[in-house]
């Protein structure tokens, strides 16, 4: 089964979020996690999060997908909410680990 890859970005943290810094970036590139040297991902944020990923690298119908319908996605904390970036990545962006 081929994948989509995605590019995931934190774009906001409302409230105090030790864990999670905006402009943090990572990769899903063939179902497997990439996140660049000298970044890190808050397993709580991103476990709220893993259904979202694993809907938009599936291939869909242009119009049907998942990011057709939302781009941002939140992570649950109602004290410190982290607001995450879902992307296709259109031109195979790399990253180095």
């Amino acid at each position: 089964m081929a994948f989509k890859d995605i590019k995931v970005t934190i774009v906001k943290v409302e409230g105090p979020c030790s864990r999670s810094k905006v402009e943090t970036t990572f990769f899903i590139k063939n179902a497997r996690l990439e996140i660049p040297a000298g970044q890190d991902v808050c397993i709580f944020a991103l476990g709220s999060i893993l259904q979202p990923i694993t809907a938009a690298i599936i291939r869909s119908q242009e119009g049907e997908g998942i990011l057709d319908l939302l781009e941002e996605w939140q992570c649950p904390d109602p004290l410190a909410k982290v607001i995450f970036r879902i992307e296709e990545l259109k031109n195979k962006e790399s990253c180095v680990v």
